[in-house]
């Protein structure tokens, strides 16, 4: 995600379904407390996740 790769993408690349991508990433968002991918990625530089 930090990369700019999309849900389809990224599911390409781990060998999952882009649904299980989806709801990873809704996940993710919900327990950082952020509103969007990008806010998720900011959050992470900042924490050392990334």
């Amino acid at each position: 995600m930090a990369d700019g790769y999309a849900n389809a993408d990224i599911a390409r690349l781990l060998g999952c379904s882009e649904h299980t991508v989806k709801n990873v990433i809704y996940e993710i968002m919900a327990r950082l407390q952020v509103r969007n991918r990008s806010h998720a990625v900011a959050h992470a530089v900042r924490h050392g996740l990334v």
